[in-house]
């Protein structure tokens, strides 16, 4: 079968590496996959796109089982054999100094040992998708090992991950005060999602005093989840008799909140506003105040 070549293009993206074992009328097999993702949780359902033509696609229209090997990153050898050769030149999995066998515990394919994720599947569904077949497996038993990291493929070559990077967030050292006025509120989320206004007037902001708190900031809420953040910041502030004209284009702000050892991440949705109405009730304070140096 003549494949079309990858463009420029096409070589950029970045995936992990299974390694799909079957069985067929030839005995045990096993293929290098790029492209197998979870897409379930409940039940746990694993995808699995195979080109046509493939002896795997084969083995598993048969025997609707097959097993899915997450690749870790000792295992470059073992993921180059699986791909590199096909099942009718070469039994793959009896090569004794490559592949390492595991016994499965719910499906009659073997398994391969040292991978970060052995899943068993069923097969519950085949589509063709272009110019591969999506096989879709119900996971019946699976085993992960955290002392194994997963092997990640790019342009041809093998990366690991070797650091984690954290999704970028300001950073803003805080009072205790203003720090457990945020860490309260939260209620142990890991990361406290907020919509808010910030109203200028003559180079300050308007503020508002939290009910039975001297704390003030920003006018905000947290939306529930699900819930159009300017429409629930409008009735929010309708609610309070503010009389505040949005925009309708906001701007966010990821902030780590700190004090001492302990932290606050938090996420700010931020919508500039105009008082249409100004009230005796309204206070403002200097940019240069410590939370909303950070929003401005």
């Amino acid at each position: 079968m003549t494949r079309k070549s990858p463009s420029k293009a096409e070589r950029y993206f970045s995936t992990g590496i299974s390694m799909i074992t079957s069985s067929g009328t030839n005995g045990p097999n096993v293929m290098a996959a790029e492209w197998v993702m979870q897409i379930s949780y409940s039940p746990v359902l694993i995808a699995v796109f195979i080109h046509r033509g493939s002896q795997t696609i084969k083995n598993i229209e048969k025997t609707k089982e097959f097993g899915v090997n997450v690749a870790s990153q000792g295992q470059t050898i073992e993921v180059s054999v699986a791909g590199g050769y096909s099942g009718s030149e070469i039994d793959k999995l009896k090569i004794k100094n490559v592949f390492s066998i595991l016994k499965p515990h719910k499906i009659k394919t073997p398994m391969i040992a040292n991978c970060t994720i052995n899943a068993e599947c069923k097969l519950v569904r085949k589509e063709k998708l272009g110019d591969h077949v999506m096989l879709v497996g119900k996971v019946v038993h699976m085993e992960h090992d955290e002392t194994k990291r997963p092997l990640i493929y790019h342009r041809g070559r093998y990366f690991g991950l070797d650091s984690t990077i954290e999704p970028g967030r300001e950073n803003a050292q805080v009072s205790k005060d203003t720090f457990e006025f945020f860490k309260n509120i939260a209620h142990g989320k890991f990361v406290l999602k907020c919509v808010g206004v910030v109203t200028e007037l003559d180079d300050k902001i308007l503020v508002m005093k939290w009910t039975n708190s001297t704390f003030e900031t920003i006018p905000f809420v947290m939306s529930p989840p699900g819930k159009n953040q300017r429409e629930y910041l409008k009735r929010y502030l309708a609610g309070m008799k503010m009389h505040i004209k949005i925009e309708k284009e906001p701007t966010m702000k990821r902030l780590v909140l700190k004090n001492g050892t302990e932290i606050q991440r938090i996420n700010f949705v931020l919508f500039k506003g105009k008082c249409t109405k100004l009230t005796e009730k309204y206070s403002w304070k200097t940019k240069h105040d410590e939370i909303i140096v950070n929003l401005v």
